[in-house]
This record gives structure tokens, C-alpha cells and sequence, in this order.
């Protein structure tokens, strides 16, 4: 198994890193071992992974005068806005950034070799993590930094789950490994052997190699650990076991967290999960796009088409609205017919529909979900909307969909928070860990929607003390 000191011989290198193995703690380990002068450059990424190892970096006090720590696409903006006549590429500040440009850009600028120096002078080395979702742009751009320093790259082929369409992934063995020689491999189930979970994590590993080897895995291999239950493909029966099944996990292990892995294709299918299931979150996409709809059809309104629009995204975040009911009771209240007395909510509801404008859709949203039987699972495009409406009122300069899209990047950069109890797809919860999972549907029959090797694997190994199941059949995939 590869030691921090492998890592800082070596001139160019791989880390084979299976998941829950140790590897940020070898990254942390590397820096923490360094004498170099110069800062050691290390690049991943999601700002989500910088925001993570900056945490991890901090924690174990790496002094910040070891390393610069940011993301690839990051690192390449901020290159090109420091030659930008070299690069041959302008970067508009104003415009959403073109990724794919300013890669290429970077490249060029790289490869005609007129920074080599400056680059030599200012980092002794540079770590990647995460190289399996490199995509062919990045991997150019990195390959050519390993050509003027000392360069090891971290990654699993087994979690190479995302796409970047025509900006494809490099295949590992045929064009990462060539360029970058195997060190090690880290083969110690640390997640798991932390958790008393020793056996599971072990299983896994031998789980991962069959699967790299295009074979399959039995679930009742594992007992103790592995829980599998057959899906009868009746929608509620099947839906009604799920949520039995998660609420088992919480009554055995009250204290616990749980990621809950569901359909990546069809996020409607989650959201109708956590609405069946008290307690239980949506981990949302970064790009918010629904709460983008949303407050684009928000922009510029007041009133009673505020309102409408207001009721419309509640509906989506929240049970238990109500909102016929809510409405009729606005009619009969505002009639003089009503014989109960008004409650607060429906107050403030009257206040938004006659006149109201974003302030009063702030205070709206806000009360109605103190009444006792409505209910909120999807917090965070919950709080990205209410957080944007706030700022749209008290700050007119720029429209509702501006200050969108400005919160979606603040919490893009903050980094993902997840509850104790959330659903997501593998590519959302990828990264992630929890104390056990719960896999909703391992097999659907379309082809498209079926978990592939590397899905299947990314989502089993969430789960550091069980692991919940569903499926038709028990040998995957």
C-alpha cells in the first residue's frame, strides 16, 4: 500500500483509490511529509471536493503555505486571466463561463511552452484527486503540467459515473495509466473497519474486483451486513417496503445516518419518496433547475400571480399544502363569510394575493410551514428560493433570476450539507457516506435507468455499517 513518501518520490504516478480506503487521509498525510520550498499545486473537481479536503487540510494542521488548493477548471480561469493575450482567450467576467473554451485555451496556452517557468517557479509538484472523472480536456491539461512537475494522480475507474458529452472521459488502462504508472493501491477498508464494520468493507473490495472484471456479485454473500429484499414491481407495495425497510433502519439505529440511492433518471420518482417518508430529505441537483423555473416565472410579479407562482413551487417542496383549501378559505374570508377567525397564514396569503410582492412572499412561505401537519423534504431548494426572494426585496438592482443564480453558486462553493436521512441519485450522493444506505431499485428494467457496474458499486459503498437493498433479483448486475 502506497505511503506518503511513495507519493513525494515518485515523478509521475497513480494512486489506485477504492472507495472508503484512506485516500484524502494519504493526500493529508502527503503534504503534512513535504519539505518542498514551494507549494505543493493540488487540484480536484467539484468546489464541493475543494471545500472538503480545505476541511480535512485544516483539521489535521497542514500549514496553508504547503499547498494551493483549487479546482482544474478554477486553476485554468485563473491562468488565463493572468495571460490572457499568451492564451489567446479574453475571459468575459460578466458572462457565464465557457468551460470548454477556456480549457482549450489553457491547453494552448501550455503547450506552446511560454509560462513553463513561471509554473516550475511558483509549485514544487502536483497532486489530482479524483482523476476517474477527468474528462479528455482535463486530462490533456494535466498531462501537460506533468511535464514540468512532479505529478501523482489519485482515482478509482470503479466511480468513473460522470459524463461530459462530446468532452469524454480518457479510458483509464488504455491512456491514464500508460502516463501515469501505478504506485499502489490502497486495499485497507477504513470506513468500515471505523465503524466495526470490517467484514463489509472487505467484501466490497472483493465485490470491486469481480465487478472490474465484468463479473457479478450474490447480495446474500455477505449476511449481517447486506440486506436484500426482491422488488415486485407493484408500485405501491414496493413503495409502502422501501419506506418499512428505512423506517427499521432508523428504529435499530436511531442515532445513525442514512443515504437512501434512488432512480438517477427520473428525480420525480426521489422527490416522491421523501414525500412519503417523514424525516427524510432531497440532496438536490447544484444547478437548482426546478427553483430556476420557479423564480423565472416569479421575476417581475405581484400579487395574485405572485401568488399563484408562489403556491406552484410550494407544491413541489412541500406536503400537506392544502392549497384549495387554503384558497377557498382566502375567498370566504375576504367574502366576510367565514366563521372561524383568520389564522396568520391565511392572513398573509390575502396579504400576497391582493398586492403583495416578495417581501410579503418571504413571510408567506415562511408561516405556512409552521402549521403542524405540512411538511418540507426538499429543504434546500426550499432555502435557495426563500433566500433569493429576500435578497430580490431588498436589493431591486438585480432580477430574481439573478439573484438565483448568485445563491446557487454561494452554495455550490460552500460545499454540499446533507441531513441525516436523505435520497439522491449516485451521481448526487457520490462522494458522500453515510452510516448505512438504502438502495431503492438495483435492476430497473430499462436499460437506461439500470445501474451499470460502476453506479452499482459507487452506491453500495455509501454504506459503512449496512447495507439495504431492493431488486429483482439478487445476483448483480
Amino acid at each position: 500500500m502506497p505511503e506518503p513518501q511513495d507519493v513525494l518520490n515518485s515523478q509521475r504516478g497513480s494512486v489506485v483509490a477504492p472507495a472508503g480506503c484512506g485516500k484524502t487521509h494519504l493526500i493529508v498525510d502527503t503534504l503534512l511529509a513535504s519539505s518542498d520550498e514551494k507549494p505543493i499545486l493540488v487540484l480536484t473537481h467539484t468546489t464541493a471536493g475543494v471545500a472538503a479536503l480545505k476541511k480535512r487540510l485544516i483539521g489535521n494542521g497542514v500549514a496553508k503555505s504547503k499547498y494551493r488548493l483549487t479546482t482544474i477548471d478554477a486553476w485554468a480561469i485563473n491562468v488565463i486571466s493572468m495571460f490572457p493575450q499568451r492564451a489567446g482567450y479574453i475571459i468575459d467576467k460578466l458572462a457565464p463561463p465557457d468551460y470548454a473554451e477556456i480549457k482549450n485555451a489553457t491547453n494552448r496556452l501550455l503547450a506552446s511552452g511560454s509560462i513553463n517557468d513561471i509554473i516550475k517557479a511558483t509549485y514544487s509538484r502536483l497532486l489530482v484527486d479524483e482523476y476517474q472523472d477527468c474528462s479528455q480536456s482535463q486530462h490533456q491539461l494535466v498531462t501537460r503540467l506533468a511535464q514540468l512537475l512532479p505529478t501523482v494522480i489519485f482515482g478509482d475507474p470503479m466511480q468513473a459515473i460522470f459524463g461530459f458529452g462530446q468532452d469524454t472521459l480518457p479510458n483509464w488502462d488504455n491512456e491514464v495509466i500508460p502516463f501515469f504508472p501505478v504506485i499502489g493501491m490502497l486495499n485497507t477498508p477504513w470506513r468500515w473497519e471505523n465503524r466495526n464494520a470490517r467484514a463489509l468493507g472487505d467484501w466490497l473490495l472483493n465485490a470491486r474486483q469481480g465487478l472490474l472484471a465484468g463479473g457479478n456479485i450474490d447480495l446474500r454473500s455477505c449476511v449481517g451486513h447486506i440486506f436484500w429484499n426482491r422488488i415486485t414491481d407493484v408500485v405501491a407495495q414496493d413503495l409502502q417496503n422501501q419506506v418499512n425497510a428505512q423506517y427499521q433502519i432508523a428504529q435499530d439505529y436511531p442515532d445513525d445516518t442514512l443515504l437512501i440511492i434512488g432512480d438517477s433518471i427520473q428525480v420525480g420518482s426521489r422527490h416522491q419518496y421523501a414525500s412519503r417518508s417523514r424525516g427524510v430529505t432531497v440532496v438536490e441537483r447544484v444547478d437548482y433547475p426546478d427553483v430556476v423555473q420557479s423564480a423565472s416565472r416569479m421575476a417581475g410579479q405581484t400579487g395574485a400571480a405572485l401568488f399563484a407562482e408562489v403556491i406552484e413551487f410550494l407544491k413541489k417542496v412541500t406536503v400537506n399544502l392544502y392549497s384549495d383549501r387554503l384558497i377557498q378559505r382566502m375567498d370566504s374570508i375576504e367574502a366576510g363569510r367565514n366563521r372561524n377567525p383568520a389564522t396568520e397564514d391565511e392572513l398573509l396569503a390575502i396579504k400576497l394575493r391582493r398586492s403583495g410582492g416578495f417581501q410579503d412572499a418571504v413571510s408567506f412561505m415562511a408561516t405556512i410551514l409552521k402549521t403542524p401537519d405540512r411538511r418540507l423534504f426538499r429543504h434546500s431548494a426550499y432555502s435557495v428560493m426563500i433566500e433569493a426572494l429576500k435578497s430580490a426585496a431588498s436589493d431591486t438592482s438585480m432580477s430574481l433570476d439573478d439573484h438565483v443564480a448568485f445563491i446557487r453558486e454561494k452554495h455550490r462553493h460552500a460545499g454540499r450539507s446533507v441531513m441525516n436521512k436523505a435520497v439522491g441519485s449516485t451521481l448526487l450522493l457520490k462522494g458522500l457516506e453515510a452510516d448505512h444506505v438504502l438502495i431503492l431499485d438495483a435492476d430497473i428494467p430499462e436499460r437506461n435507468r439500470r445501474m451499470n457496474r460502476k453506479h452499482l458499486y459507487v452506491a453500495l459503498s455509501r454504506g459503512a455499517k449496512t447495507i439495504t437493498i431492493f431488486s429483482r433479483n439478487p445476483v448483480l448486475p
